[in-house]
């Protein structure tokens, strides 16, 4: 392939959502501070992805503390108001046996 039509390529790939196919590093920047959130009653796995996307906070299962349960289709509690991503996090567990706690840059889910 010929050099301007590679930078041509490349320029067009870069301008096309959804052309990464995974988060970057970047996408994540979990602050502690208020932010309003809203995240209805759902399985945990799904409201994980949504409070993730709200907070921009990861958020990892401790697998060797919660294998004995199928966490992924466990409900959670309904999440509505301005808070810290943390209280959201809490909130949302409430209505599961698991707890969360913070790590290097996000939190982790598990069951004491």
């Amino acid at each position: 392939m010929n050099k301007p039509l590679t930078v041509l390529v490349l320029l067009i790939a870069m301008t096309v959502p959804g052309y990464v196919l995974a988060q970057d590093a970047s996408y994540y920047h979990c602050e502690n501070k208020a932010l309003p959130i809203t995240i209805p009653s759902m399985p945990l796995g799904d409201a994980v992805a949504v409070f993730t996307q709200a907070t921009r906070c990861p958020v990892s299962l401790d697998v060797k503390r919660v294998g004995q349960f199928d966490v992924h289709d466990m409900p959670t509690e309904r999440v509505e108001g301005e808070m810290k991503p943390q209280a959201a996090l809490e909130k949302m567990l409430s209505a599961t046996p698991l707890n969360s706690r913070v790590i290097k840059g996000g939190y982790s889910i598990y069951n004491e």
